[in-house]
């Protein structure tokens, strides 16, 4: 692949929340104009942080210290929490031992914006500059009733992949537009005797993650929002019905991996040592594939083929900056000065020169529209391109999956794993249990 693309960036792993893990590591420079005279008026603040120990470097250390040298009356308490430290906000802060911001992600938000913990940030974006320039449809996601609660840092979406060389291989000349294609595609590069497999999907765990991907394409959803922020189950909309059949259709033409008990590191180590021919692929993984031995020019990246809706869409996972609306005033202005410094042009710019000296990251999506990943490095034509179309086509995971989707999980597992299932027997079961044991909790949790 072009130039420098080894290196990791994000620390994004599976389901579209470990993004936020990776906050910590960033900065950016944000129009502080009167912040040091505001901050001398208040006096000392002390800024909790949660924030892990990764990506820690040279630059990282001096940006930081010319954040402190800008902004002298506030001191930093950095406490390091691994893995993904926005999940835990919730309950942090129930028990009152929440930090006053906090790198969250995507999937977080929606619970979080319904349960009144974070703070409207329109008094502070009003009066920012650079606001403007942040790409509308990431704005639009954190924005409920007119106030904005998130600051979008990164965007890693659900792509595509196929690798090129088992393609040409198979006498196939570009990559699947539809799912019939796709499994035409997959019949022709499946090659059981060399552990090749045509089509890979996640089978033992966290399945709804992939699956919803599928319903989306078929032109329906899982749950229904409504405008109160409560919740209705679509577990047996027709769509769910279609791409469970899909999912079958692959499993009887014996085009998926063999094996499915597979979790979701192994498929994507599975695709770097040549194995799989296509599969369901976040930008983020490209590096991942590539330290399992694949030649990065045999990584393609495209939009997931359409379904019988015959629209592209795809999910997108990524984080973004949040503030505890239950600390005090004066923190809540530190946080912002701290946060508008992490998400602003100046320190993003930065950001990924130094990473350009190091290898360059995976192909991601910069929620800003004055700059783009492509400014910094090189990639493949095809990766440029399909980043801009994942900026309009993308979309948030499904109202509720972080409290429905193990439902789903099981009937996806069930319609794999036992050739008589019936989808709308197993999802209308599982949508019954599910109304039984959650819905009911969850939408008193988040009705308005």
């Amino acid at each position: 692949m072009k130039k420098k693309l080894i290196a990791s960036v994000l620390c994004l792993s599976m389901a579209a929340a470990s993004l936020a893990g990776c906050g910590g590591s960033d900065g950016n420079k944000a129009d502080t104009s009167g912040s040091k005279d505001k901050e001398s008026s208040k006096g000392k603040v002390e800024l909790t942080i949660w924030d892990t120990s990764r990506n820690k470097d040279d630059w990282y250390t001096s940006m930081e210290k010319k954040f402190l040298e800008e902004h002298p009356d506030i001191t930093l308490n950095k406490v390091v929490k691994e893995g993904d430290p926005g999940n835990e906000f919730y309950q942090a802060v129930a028990s009152g031992t929440a930090p006053d911001l906090v790198n969250c992600s995507f999937t977080m938000m929606d619970s979080y914006m319904s349960a009144g913990i974070l703070e409207p940030l329109n008094k502070y974006t009003d009066e920012w500059d650079e606001w403007g320039d942040f790409t509308k449809e990431y704005v639009d996601m954190f924005t409920k009733d007119g106030n904005v609660y998130g600051i979008p840092n990164l965007v890693a979406p659900m792509l595509f992949a196929y690798n090129k060389t088992l393609f040409e291989e198979a006498g196939i000349n570009e990559p699947p537009k539809t799912w019939d294609e796709a499994l035409e595609a997959a019949k022709k590069i499946n090659d059981p005797d060399n552990q090749v497999t045509g089509y890979a999907t996640l089978a033992a765990e966290w399945t709804e993650w992939f699956f919803q991907y599928y319903v989306w394409q078929a032109g329906g959803d899982l749950t229904k929002e409504n405008e109160d922020g409560t919740a209705e189950l679509t577990f047996t909309d027709p769509a769910v019905i279609q791409a469970a059949e899909y999912y079958q259709k692959l499993k009887s033409e014996g085009v998926l991996q063999s094996d499915l008990t597979l979790k979701f590191n192994d498929l994507v180590k599975n695709f770097g040592m040549g194995k799989i021919g296509m599969m369901p692929f976040a930008g983020d993984w490209v590096s991942e594939a590539i330290t399992n031995g694949i030649d990065p020019d045999d990584i393609g990246l495209c939009l997931p083929p359409v379904g019988p809706s015959g629209e592209q869409t795809t999910a997108i996972a990524g984080d973004c900056y949040v503030i505890n609306a239950k600390t005090d005033q004066a923190k809540k202005d530190a946080a912002w000065e701290y946060i508008s410094y992490m998400t602003g042009k100046e320190y993003r710019s930065s950001y990924f020169e130094n990473l350009a000296t190091k290898g360059a990251p995976n192909p991601v999506i910069i929620p800003r529209d004055d700059m783009s990943i492509t400014d910094f490095y090189e990639f493949p034509e095809e990766y440029a391109e399909v980043l801009e179309s994942a900026k309009s086509i993308g979309r948030l995971e499904f109202y509720g999956k972080a409290d429905f989707g193990t439902y789903v999980d099981k009937a996806v597992q069930k319609i794999l794993t036992d050739p008589s299932a019936d989808p709308e027997k197993e999802f209308s079961e599982a949508q019954s249990l599910c109304e039984k044991e959650a819905l009911e909790k969850f939408n008193e949790a988040n009705k308005k």
